[in-house]
């Protein structure tokens, strides 16, 4: 007979089966990548099908016929999320994401250079707004104070699944 696994092993199970569908893509893309190699070698060889999903927009690489961009999509990657998560969260097809996957590794250095810059130009930003409504929070401070331990004690009654 056979046994139930426990939650924790279920956990196990997926997490093993993500990462190596983790590495699959990435041998995947390698080898779309060594394809595209050796067909620019040969001149008698069909293209390589070209990469419809990732275009350039004024707000940088993007999927196309959205707003997402790669650098979205790269910060989950950053986080360690499956691929099968991060294409869910988007609602990207499976065609999709391997050509994000594709664009980034065939592009890495570009894909890389332009998301630090992304990356210090939001904390920038933030950095500058925080300074910028430093007084106004000051002067909000005994309210924000009051709604933010009400948010807290909101926060632990939904996650202890207590009603008040």
């Amino acid at each position: 007979m056979e046994q139930n696994p426990s939650p924790e092993q279920v956990n196990e199970q997926i997490a093993g089966l993500e990462e190596e569908v983790r590495r699959l893509y990435i041998q995947l893309a390698a080898l779309r990548s060594q394809q595209l190699v050796d067909v620019l070698a040969k001149t008698d060889g069909p293209l390589p099908r070209e990469n419809y999903t990732v275009v350039r927009t004024a707000r940088g690489l993007t999927v196309k016929g959205s707003r997402l961009t790669l650098y979205s999509i790269m910060d989950e990657i950053k986080e360690n999320n499956s691929f099968k998560n991060i294409r869910d969260i988007y609602e990207l097809t499976d065609e999709e994401m391997l050509d994000i996957l594709d664009y980034i590794h065939l592009h890495r250095r570009e894909v890389e250079a332009e998301y630090q810059e992304i990356v210090r130009s939001a904390e920038d930003n933030r950095k500058y707004w925080d300074e910028r409504n430093r007084e106004h929070f000051a002067e909000a401070s005994p309210q924000r104070e009051m709604i933010q331990a009400k948010l807290k004690e909101w926060r632990e009654q939904y996650h202890t699944g207590s009603k008040a």
